[in-house]
């Protein structure tokens, strides 16, 4: 079985906001909604299940789309994710792909491409971007900006190969790092327009690229 977990657990203390900024609307929609309704139509994926404290806002999810379950959030990302990945467990998953319910502009076709790498014998696939401004650093005078890059969501994984070594108290940001040296990792970088909800302002841009991909797609 193949799955998209998506996370909902955030509480927008820098958006500023009581209501979570995954449950703002953007064109008419809850943010959250634009990554539920991507996952319900990609191909390859056989369940949905978000994680995330219950709220009104979550109420009115799982009313207009009952073929989800639902996963208790925890106090920090990564409990959140261990809650997911034990109910997915439960279900016998075999893939999982790991969505922010704050990055709206994910596509279907996204997480088919990564379904595919994983059934193709990927162990884990990651979204990558390139760093394009100067990077410095406290301890060193140069830094070649070329050997790094930044890693988004989403990520996808081998599900027994995550859930075995997932530990919920690392101190690691980033899922794959958590996972051993060797593994069998793409590094996707072909996916440049992947936003992050983070702050108020956040809203027009992402509501531009909504309705760029609208006429696109029209």
């Amino acid at each position: 079985m193949n799955a998209a977990l998506i996370l909902s657990g955030g509480s927008g203390q820098r958006f500023k906001s009581s209501l979570p900024k995954q449950y703002h609307r953007i064109l008419g929609k809850m943010v959250i909604e634009y990554v539920i309704e991507e996952a319900l139509a990609a191909e390859k994926i056989d369940c949905v299940m978000i994680a995330g404290a219950p709220c009104a806002s979550l109420s009115k999810i799982e009313k207009k789309y009952p073929e989800i379950k639902f996963a208790p959030g925890g106090k920090k990302r990564n409990e959140t994710i261990l809650n997911g990945l034990q109910m997915l467990s439960a279900l016998s998953c075999d893939r999982v792909i790991i969505l922010d319910a704050v990055r709206p502009l994910v596509t279907s076709e996204l997480m088919n491409t990564y379904f595919s790498l994983l059934e193709s014998g990927q162990e884990a696939v990651s979204t990558v971007q390139p760093i394009t401004d100067s990077l410095g650093c406290l301890d060193m005078h140069e830094v070649d900006r070329s050997r790094y890059y930044l890693m988004q969501s989403p990520e996808a994984y081998d599900f027994q190969l995550l859930y075995r070594h997932f530990d919920p108290d690392s101190p690691l940001t980033e899922v794959a790092h958590q996972l051993p040296k060797g593994l069998k990792l793409t590094l996707y970088r072909d996916f440049p327009e992947n936003p992050k909800l983070t702050y108020p302002w956040e809203k027009a841009y992402i509501a531009h690229s909504l309705r760029q991909r609208r006429k696109h797609e029209a």
